[in-house]
């Protein structure tokens, strides 16, 4: 936000001064963060007290009431130093429950995931970071298959369903609920993953790196389960070890560690080693007797390591707080080797600014949580987040969000 604005004899003077301090703060903070501040300012401030180079390396919040709500926005030829908006302040007397007083209403001209890279300075490309594969928030993603469909189901009877559902959820407001009709004897059911038809086939299903983790999430009070991964690597199938589910009514993660030979046995074709620089998921498997319900959620890989974490939490307490900034502090500057106790947030091995944004984004976190840096959108929708502010889609490219009472 730049207000305040010192008086010249001359404007050519003025722009020139404003300008020059600008980017003066704009290269420091690139220098120590690798990120452009973006500028605040009304409409006759941006088109007159800037010069094009300024404009042209910086992204426009752009402060403009102009009384007609968010229908119609401004264009480019509003600033034509700056061309398009990053963000328009539309309002300063927005109401919002819960706070009051009138508020700022402002619109960020991307997607969520764009808002969300912004907030957290990081690239969605990056190999750092959990990348969730089905998280169920909008539709079932990779497992909108029948649990009917696979012919390697064992003892799986008629009304066995797998259906999204908002009444349960670890994490945000949905998984899938699998309802089970099985022969009390035993069976075997393989919920396939894909996209493409027939499903679980390498071509058309999501590739990730062979390194780190996969896993997922369930949650049951029926006893006597047991479940493994199925991954294609990528021309044979090797499984997970069989683990046991527990069935006392809680979330819990199931994960298994790509890089451990002792984690894997032989399938199809498949000799029990992940050898493949990518893998593709082919099915969740589970086995068990009579008729089960469970809860399935946060499908998700984490190349970099464990499922399991706390964003921020350098020290390793279970928590993210001061004592988590005096160690980023103390770490900041390594830019070799630097691991998570020295305040390596997102393990590419340096301590800068950008593990900084994470611990700030977690800050007062206190328990183990799954995270995403990164989202692969699932088929017809991308993950929707909601972060730091609360938001509401105003358009297929608008973001309408409300924020504390500013200067306007």
């Amino acid at each position: 936000m730049i207000e305040g604005l010192p008086d010249f004899p001359t404007l050519a003077e003025e722009r020139a001064f404003i300008s020059n301090w600008v980017q003066v703060f704009s290269d420091t903070i690139d220098n120590r963060l690798g990120v452009r501040p973006i500028i605040y300012n009304s409409k006759y401030v941006a088109n007159t007290y800037y010069t094009t180079s300024i404009a042209s390396t910086h992204e426009l919040w752009l402060a403009w009431w102009r009384g007609t709500g968010t229908s119609n926005p401004p264009v480019s030829s509003d600033t034509p130093l700056w061309g398009d908006w990053l963000f328009w302040q539309w309002t300063d007397e927005w109401s919002v429950p819960g706070i009051a007083g009138a508020v700022d209403g402002d619109v960020f001209q991307g997607t969520t995931e764009e808002l969300m890279q912004l907030a957290i300075g990081r690239d969605p490309s990056s190999p750092s970071g959990i990348v969730s594969i089905t998280d169920f928030e909008v539709d079932e993603g990779y497992f909108s298959w029948s649990p009917l469909f696979s012919g390697s189901n064992q003892g799986i009877l008629d009304g066995t369903t797998a259906e999204r559902v908002t009444s349960e959820a670890y994490l945000s407001a949905a998984s899938q609920e699998i309802s089970i009709h099985g022969d009390p004897n035993g069976w075997f059911l393989r919920c396939l993953s894909g996209i493409g038809s027939p499903p679980s086939d390498p071509a058309t299903n999501l590739a990730i790196p062979a390194t780190g983790s996969i896993g997922f999430w369930l949650k049951t009070e029926d006893p006597g389960m047991t479940v493994r991964i199925a991954l294609d690597d990528p021309s044979t199938a090797d499984r997970g070890i069989e683990k046991s589910i527990l069935a006392d009514g809680q979330w819990h993660l199931y994960e298994w560690f790509l890089s451990d030979d002792n984690e894997w046995e032989g399938w199809v074709n498949g000799d029990g080693i992940i050898s493949g620089s990518t893998v593709t998921l082919d099915s969740i498997q589970f086995f068990g007797a009579g008729d089960v319900t469970l809860y399935l959620d946060a499908i998700a890989h984490n190349p970099m390591g464990s499922l399991v974490i706390v964003e921020g939490d350098f020290d390793t307490d279970g928590d993210v707080d001061g004592d988590d900034l005096q160690a980023w502090r103390s770490g900041f500057g390594l830019i070799t080797g630097a691991t998570l106790t020295d305040g390596d947030a997102n393990g590419d091995g340096d301590v800068d600014g950008d593990d900084f944004m994470i611990w700030q984004l977690h800050f007062g976190g206190d328990s183990v949580s799954y995270s995403v840096h990164s989202t692969i959108p699932e088929p017809t929708n991308a993950a929707i987040f909601l972060i730091l502010l609360a938001l509401g889609l105003l358009t297929k490219r608008r973001i309408s969000l409300q924020s504390s009472p500013l200067n306007g």
